[in-house]
């Protein structure tokens, strides 16, 4: 999902109908009709989480950094441009494999890389997917427990891990889990937080909160707060 998107409203409902994929055509109404579209930008959490996690990695070019859950994400590009070598990996294939990053799929509740392969290791708006049976079959309560152990396990002692979860009262939806400090102290159990945020969303805006302000939020059925962690393996 990129970090932000424009949509457009109609005037007339089946503008929307006509227009949709035809945006030669639509940019010359919008001019000649500034009034009958309304163009207006949709910015979601990883506006926020992606320079987090750039700004956060500081490993020297070269280092070898895992990406969990690639399949829609542009972040594994970009750690390429910086000069990292990127491992990406899912459990369904990536539209992007062949573009810079090394393709592996995989669940990584069972990953099949060796002990301390990876000097540092993303994970942005995913561990709370995992064990929920919505991206695939496989349910567990406890399986983003086993997934942060995994993970644990190939990062190279001082190696980073930057991760990102929904924030706010805990409970599970139909997509997702949300974390609360209890759960997300849980899952990072065995890591030392070098840094963290907190954000909550109003409107169409991101904004920085404490801990406490984002622990009152909902996130289980959509994302309204979100922690954003950099972790060092002991």
């Amino acid at each position: 999902m990129p970090p932000a998107r424009f949509e457009h409203r109609y005037r007339l409902r089946f503008l929307g109908w006509l227009l949709e994929g035809h945006g030669v055509v639509r940019e010359a109404l919008l001019r000649a009709w500034p009034r009958g579209i309304e163009r207006y930008l949709v910015v979601n959490e990883r506006v926020a989480e992606i320079p987090f996690v750039l700004r956060n990695l500081r490993l020297p070019p070269g280092s070898r950094v895992l990406d969990v859950g690639s399949r829609w994400s542009l972040l594994p590009l970009y750690l390429t441009h910086l000069g990292y070598r990127v491992v990406a990996t899912d459990i369904a294939p990536v539209p992007a494999a062949g573009a810079g990053p090394t393709f592996v799929r995989a669940d990584m509740r069972r990953p099949p890389f060796r002990p301390a392969t990876f000097d540092g290791v993303t994970m942005v708006s995913t561990l709370e997917h995992v064990g929920i049976g919505f991206y695939d079959a496989a349910r567990g309560s406890e399986d983003d427990v086993v997934l942060m152990l995994e993970l644990r396990a190939l990062v190279r002692p001082g190696g980073s891990l930057l991760l990102t979860v929904p924030f706010g009262r805990p409970g599970v939806g139909p997509l997702q889990r949300s974390y609360d400090g209890a759960r997300l102290r849980r899952v990072t159990d065995g890591w030392t937080w070098e840094a963290s945020r907190f954000l909550v969303r109003r409107g169409h805006t991101w904004y920085d909160v404490s801990e406490a302000e984002a622990a009152a939020a909902d996130s289980a059925s959509e994302t309204t707060a979100v922690a954003l962690l950099h972790l060092k393996r002991a």
